[in-house]
């Protein structure tokens, strides 16, 4: 039942179709930290193996984990399940130390590929003994020789309309509340995960479950 977040930078592709490494972002530490955090993903790997990029890393985490900081306590809460490997192979391998078994492998994308799971597979994956680790590429998205490793290549997060080009960070948060909210709260009317935002609650699940003939409550 753990899940893992696994930010690649290396191998991803730009906006011409070229396979380059990303450089590592303020906003995707501090956010998809908080993001893996809310619904328990075990931990955050961020993977980039230039020694610049990692030694930023370093120095972000460092200030923000300093005990005398006398403002956000709970940001360093987060940041403490961030954990940094050179490449996709050493995240692997790291985790399957950890379970004593080798993670599930699924990649994320906001292309259309040959035989995509739904969400719905992901949750029952997520609720499984083996753990899950979840990919998601920087820049415009994974290589495919990251897909090909896979065992499982996740649905693209769909909107209302055409437009299909979500904040990496904005994507772990969508996937994340998906696999994790039902799984805790049961069916997710489309609140938070927190059930003090979920108005209503037995209400609408009342009414919505009998009305479609999902069967009883």
């Amino acid at each position: 039942m753990s899940v893992y977040i696994g930010l690649v930078h290396y191998p991803v592709l730009n906006k011409a179709q070229e396979r380059v490494s990303a450089s590592i972002s303020n906003l995707d530490i501090h956010d998809i930290a908080r993001a893996a955090k809310t619904y328990g993903a075990k931990s955050y790997y961020i993977i980039h193996s230039e020694p610049g990029q990692k030694k930023l890393l370093d120095t972000i985490k460092a200030f923000w984990e300093n005990p005398e900081l006398p403002y956000n306590p709970m940001r360093s809460e987060a940041l403490e399940i961030i954990k940094q490997c050179d490449t996709i192979e050493d995240t692997i391998n790291e985790i399957t130390t950890q379970e004593a078994m080798r993670p599930v492998i699924v990649t994320t994308t906001a292309r259309k590929m040959p035989e995509q799971i739904p969400f719905g597979y992901l949750r029952i994956l997520r609720q499984s003994r083996r753990p899950v680790l979840i990919l998601f590429g920087t820049g415009y998205g994974l290589c495919d020789e990251v897909h090909h490793l896979a065992d499982h290549i996740l649905e693209p997060i769909l909107g209302d309309g055409v437009y299909n080009h979500l904040s990496v960070r904005s994507a772990v948060s969508v996937v994340l509340d998906r696999i994790s909210s039902e799984y805790i709260y049961g069916r997710n009317h489309g609140y938070s995960a927190h059930s003090w935002q979920r108005p209503n609650q037995n209400r609408l699940s009342r009414i919505s479950r009998r009305r479609y003939g999902e069967g009883p409550l």
